[in-house]
């Protein structure tokens, strides 16, 4: 690879920093783990989602591509179905990213370098916070790192194993969050500013296609399920609403703080301004071109539409980098101490809060509490598992997505048997993956527990018998509240129909 422009000062040689950073992600590793399991956090409802969706393995649901769902199935059956062992993927794979982060930034400048990139990485607010939840972007981080690093490697020899991998690692990629299409972008960018004559070769095209054929199955799930995943991309931007929203454009840029840190995004945006050291060195440009634009096309969005905090976090593997270089080319390593450690404290104030905040005499409640919305649905499915024993039903039906994936989960690790969700939806409207597969017009079943709040009338025009039970204990917004629930069963149809 052309390493034109000039080096970082002072390059320090190997030192075992491979070995340090190893026991640091070790050490990170198990103190996350410890951490989560202190907190006995719930599974926030997408989690809870992507569970159910792992019960039945497709090529796509109804907001994501499928590999969520693959992973999460993967590790149930190495471990299990508890919270640890649905978490577990991404606490691996936001380490292994840091490695990444490393292997690249000691192919691009040092060891030193490389060491601190790693570190840097695996503290920012972003990795500290959705290494204790299972998230898409555990994945997306994950095969991002692993194609730039690849995609130096093309640049490097060129060779066809080189460029197979890469079009592997951007399919997968694809499969998991079709933000990943952005990478195929900022490498053609690279390759047309500073390599040119490698597009007048087959590799990078074939690759490219090989990257896109791995869409192919989604896109025919897609074609089957009225476009679901796609509708609900293009939906979520809100891009058919106001175009000029300030508001939306400085949360969105005072949240890029928070995923990378008070001090290390400073760094990113000084890198960023420093034109001629990065447009003079073919390394830097490369790492502003995989992090720069896929940033500024997200607060582009957030000025017209919407975006949110973590949809640029994909650039956030080269930023890191580039914020790293920046710090040590100008001598700043104090910034960069301070940037890690502040990032350390804030993630322990939010890993061990719940334990602080009682010790200066604040109380756990909403308002109070950032995991309050994940405390509480194991006990709710407690008792839903008692109502379903009791009434010898195995399927629960309800009309909000958050009741019916948090209740399914919890009411199945009670019983220890799967519990059909099922939707109650009269409006016919799409909005998530059980209103598409199973609502209660198009799925048969012989009794359900029917959670939520209805109108005793309509209940009896729509179910042929129908017995009040116990109201459930749910979380709710302002705290906990009763969830009214009812045995049902033969089903007439929405009100006598839609």
């Amino acid at each position: 690879m052309d390493r034109s422009g000039s080096p970082l000062p002072n390059p320090s040689p190997a030192r075992g920093e491979g070995l340090y950073l190893g026991l640091a992600l070790l050490a990170l590793l198990a103190w996350r783990f410890f951490a989560a399991q202190d907190a006995g956090l719930n599974l926030s409802i997408d989690e809870a989602q992507y569970f159910l969706w792992s019960q039945a393995p497709a090529w796509g649901y109804f907001s994501k591509p499928p590999l969520i769902a693959w992973t999460i199935a993967a590790a149930v059956g190495l471990c299990g179905d508890s919270e640890s062992c649905i978490r577990l993927p991404a606490l691996l794979l936001f380490a292994a990213s840091a490695l990444l982060v490393a292997a690249i930034a000691r192919r691009l400048f040092d060891e030193e370098s490389a060491l601190w990139a790693g570190i840097a990485f695996a503290t920012l607010i972003l990795t500290s916070f959705y290494s204790l939840v299972m998230t898409t972007d555990a994945i997306l981080l994950f095969l991002w790192s692993l194609a730039l690093l690849l995609f130096l490697r093309t640049l490097d020899a060129d060779r066809w194993r080189d460029w197979l991998a890469l079009a592997a690692a951007v399919g997968l990629g694809l499969l998991a969050k079709y933000t990943m299409g952005l990478f195929l972008v900022c490498a053609l960018a690279v390759l047309w500013i500073d390599h040119r004559p490698r597009l007048a070769s087959p590799k990078p095209w074939i690759a490219a296609l090989l990257a896109l054929a791995f869409l192919i199955p989604n896109l025919l799930w897609n074609l089957d399920h009225q476009f679901a995943t796609l509708r609900h991309t293009a939906e979520i931007s809100q891009l058919d609403r106001q175009l000029f929203n300030p508001g939306s454009l400085l949360s969105f840029v005072l949240a890029q703080f928070g995923i990378m840190g008070p001090l290390l995004f400073p760094a990113l945006l000084l890198a960023a301004v420093d034109r001629p050291a990065w447009l003079g060195d073919s390394r830097q440009r490369l790492l502003a071109m995989f992090s720069l634009p896929v940033i500024g096309l997200f607060v582009v969005l957030a000025l017209l539409a919407r975006s949110h905090a973590n949809w640029a976090a994909p650039a956030y593997v080269a930023a890191t980098l580039f914020a790293v270089s920046l710090l040590l080319r100008r001598g700043y390593r104090r910034w960069l101490v301070a940037a890690i450690v502040l990032n350390l404290l804030l993630a322990a104030t939010l890993y061990h809060w719940h334990r602080l905040a009682p010790a200066v005499g604040i109380e756990l409640q909403k308002g109070t509490d950032p995991f309050h919305p994940l405390r509480g649905w194991d006990k709710a499915g407690a008792q839903l598992a008692g109502l379903l024993r009791s009434s010898d039903c195995r399927a629960i039906i309800a009309a909000e997505r958050a009741t019916l994936v948090q209740l399914a989960y919890y009411a199945r690790r009670s019983l220890a048997t799967p519990v059909t969700p099922l939707a109650y939806n009269p409006a016919g409207n799409i909005r998530n993956h059980f209103e598409l597969t199973a609502d209660i017009a198009r799925r048969n079943f012989d009794c359900a527990i029917l959670v939520g709040e209805f109108a005793p009338q309509r209940l009896q025009k729509e179910f042929a018998a129908v017995e009040t039970l116990p109201p459930l204990t749910v979380p709710r917004a302002d705290g906990t509240g009763a969830l009214p629930a009812y045995r049902v069963q033969g089903f007439r149809g929405y009100d006598g129909g839609r």
